[in-house]
C-alpha cells in the first residue's frame, strides 16, 4: 500500500501481519484487522498528480518562475514583431512604393545589435551578477517599449494640440526603438542562461534549457495571431501596451527569484580587461569541441536557412503556384511543427542522446528543405513545411543545452556572445546574398537535372539544405566519441571528451 513519507512513522507503530504468500520481493507490512488503519487509502487526487507532474516538468520554484516569465515574454514579442511589421506596412507605408524597404528596416534593426553588441554584452554579463542584469534590463526593455506607445498615440499637447509626426519621423523613432530594446536583449538572454545553470541543480540543467526553448514554439504559433487580432481590432496600440506588460511580467518574475551568488569572470580587487576577457571566451569556444562543432554547425546551417525567410514568399507563389494569402498558412504550419518539434526533443532528447539528435536534425532539416524546393503542390509543401519545422526547432532545442551543458559559469555570458551572433551573422549574409543571386545572375536561370527541374528559387533552396546536411555530416564526425557512446547527453559524459 502507498502511504506518505510523513505517515511513516505512524504506521510503524499499528500492529502488522505478513501476508499469506508473497512470490517476489520484500513481504509487504499491513494494519490487522483491528488497525483503525484497516481501509485502504484514496487514491492520489487529482489536484496532487497535476502538483506531482508541473514539479516534475519546471523543476523547482526559481526556474518554474523564470519559465513563465520567459512564456509570456515570447508571446508578447512575437506579437510585437508582428504588430510592428503590420503597423509599418498597412499604415505608415500603406500604399508605397518604399513599403518593403521600410519592413526590412525593422528587420535590419532587431538584427544589427545581435551581430554588434552580442559579443559586447558577453563579456559584460560574465562580469555582473546574472539576477540583477536580468532585473535592470527588464525593467529598460518595459520604458523603451511604453515610450514606443507615444508615437502611435499622436498625443494631444496643451498650447499645441494633437501632435501627428510624420510617417519618416515614426519609422525613424521605431527604428531606434527597435534596436535598443534588441541591445537590451543581448544583455538578457546570456544572464538568463547563466542563471539557470545557477537555480538549476546539474543533472537537470538540460531538461531546464529544452524546457525554456519549447515554449518558442508556442509564442510563433500564438504571438501573431494575437497581434493581428488586436491591430486590426483594437489598433497598433493595444498591440504596444501587451509587449510593455510582458516586459513588467518578466520583471516581476525575476524579482521573486532567489539565486545563489552568480561566477564573475573578474575576481574581486582584480583589474578587468575587455579585450583580454573577450579573447578568453573566443579562444574558450573555439577550444571546446562541444561549442565549436555547434559554432560551425549553426553557422553552416544558418547561412543556407536565411534564405527561406528571404525567399519564402517567391516559392509560395511561383513554385507551388499558390495564392499570395497562403504565404501566412505555410508560416503557420511551421510553428505547428516547431511546437511539435520542442516537445518531441523535451520528451525524448535524453533518451536519444542530444549530439546524436542533433546531427540528425541538422541532416533531415536540410533534406526536408531539399524535398520541399522541388514540389509544385501547396498541401504536400505544407507537409513539407511541418516537417521541416519539427527539425529546424530541434536543431535549436538541442543545441541550448549541448553548449551549455560543458560550459564553466563564468563563460556562459560569452559563449552565448559567440554562438548567437556569428550565426544571425551567417543568416543576414544569408537573406542579402539569396535575394542578390535570385534578382541578378540567376533571374533567368532554368535547368534540369536528373529529371528535376531548377529555376532561381528553389536552386537557392536545394543548396540550403545541402549547406544544412553538411553541417550535420560534420557534427557527426566531430563528436563521434560522444554520440557514439550509449547515453550521450548524461551528466559527465560530455565533460570527459569536451576538449580536444
Amino acid at each position: 500500500m502507498n502511504r506518505t513519507v510523513r505517515d511513516a512513522p505512524n504506521q510503524a507503530r499499528k500492529m502488522t501481519v505478513r501476508l499469506a504468500f508473497r512470490p517476489v520481493g520484500a513481504p509487504v507490512r499491513c494494519p490487522s484487522v483491528t488497525s483503525p488503519l484497516e481501509a485502504a487509502p484514496p487514491a492520489p487526487s487529482l489536484v496532487r498528480r497535476l502538483k506531482h507532474l508541473v514539479q516534475a516538468a519546471f523543476i523547482n520554484r526559481n526556474f518554474a518562475l523564470l519559465w513563465w516569465g520567459q512564456a509570456i515574454s515570447s508571446v508578447g514579442d512575437y506579437a510585437w514583431d508582428t504588430a510592428l511589421v503590420l503597423w509599418v506596412a498597412s499604415f505608415l507605408a500603406a500604399g508605397q512604393s518604399w513599403a518593403p524597404l521600410a519592413v526590412s528596416g525593422v528587420v535590419l534593426a532587431a538584427a544589427l545589435p545581435q551581430i554588434v553588441v552580442g559579443p559586447v554584452a558577453g563579456v559584460f554579463v560574465d562580469r555582473w551578477d546574472k539576477r540583477r542584469t536580468l532585473v535592470i534590463m527588464a525593467v529598460l526593455q518595459a520604458i523603451f517599449a511604453a515610450l514606443l506607445v507615444l508615437p502611435a498615440l499622436n498625443p494631444s499637447l496643451p498650447l499645441i494640440g494633437r501632435v501627428q509626426l510624420p510617417p519618416f519621423w515614426q519609422l525613424g523613432i521605431i527604428y531606434i526603438d527597435v534596436a535598443l530594446l534588441s541591445s537590451f536583449a543581448q544583455f538578457f538572454i546570456p544572464a538568463q542562461f547563466a542563471l539557470i545553470k545557477d537555480i538549476v541543480q546539474p543533472d537537470k540543467q538540460d531538461q531546464a534549457l529544452e524546457t525554456s526553448q519549447a515554449i518558442q514554439g508556442v509564442a510563433i504559433i500564438i504571438g501573431p495571431p494575437i497581434a493581428a487580432a488586436l491591430v486590426f481590432g483594437l489598433g497598433i496600440v493595444w498591440a504596444l501596451v501587451l509587449n510593455a506588460l510582458s516586459f513588467v511580467v518578466v520583471l516581476l518574475a525575476v524579482l521573486a527569484i532567489q539565486a545563489p551568488p552568480s561566477a564573475h569572470s573578474v575576481a574581486p580587487g582584480e583589474t578587468s580587461h575587455f579585450s583580454r576577457e573577450f579573447f578568453d571566451g573566443l579562444g574558450y569556444v573555439t577550444g571546446h569541441v562541444v561549442l565549436r562543432t555547434i559554432l560551425i554547425a549553426e553557422m553552416l546551417t544558418w547561412l543556407g536557412f536565411g534564405a527561406l525567410q528571404s525567399l519564402g514568399y517567391f516559392f509560395i507563389t511561383g513554385n507551388l503556384h499558390a495564392p499570395a494569402s497562403d504565404y501566412g498558412l505555410l508560416g503557420a504550419v511551421f510553428g505547428i511543427g516547431a511546437l511539435v518539434g520542442a516537445v518531441l526533443v523535451t520528451v525524448f532528447g535524453q533518451r536519444i542522446g542530444l549530439a546524436r539528435l542533433l546531427w540528425l536534425a541538422l541532416v533531415t532539416s536540410g533534406l526536408f528543405v531539399i524535398i520541399m524546393s522541388h514540389l509544385t503542390n501547396l498541401y504536400l509543401g505544407l507537409v513539407a513545411a511541418f516537417l521541416f519545422g519539427v527539425s529546424a526547432t530541434a536543431i535549436i532545442v538541442t543545441a541550448g543545452p549541448l553548449s551549455l551543458h560543458g560550459t564553466s559559469r563564468e563563460f556562459v555570458g560569452r559563449v552565448t556572445a559567440v554562438i548567437n551572433p556569428l550565426g544571425r551573422f551567417a543568416a543576414l549574409v544569408s537573406v542579402i546574398l539569396a535575394g542578390s543571386l535570385v534578382g541578378t545572375v540567376l533571374r533567368d536561370f532554368h535547368t534540369t537535372v536528373l529529371g528535376l527541374s531548377f529555376g532561381p528559387v528553389n536552386t537557392v533552396f536545394t543548396v540550403t539544405g545541402l549547406l544544412a546536411v553538411a553541417g550535420g555530416i560534420y557534427t557527426r564526425v566531430s563528436l563521434r566519441d560522444i554520440i557514439d557512446k550509449p547515453m550521450p547527453s548524461a551528466h559527465g559524459t560530455l565533460d570527459s571528451v569536451v576538449q580536444s
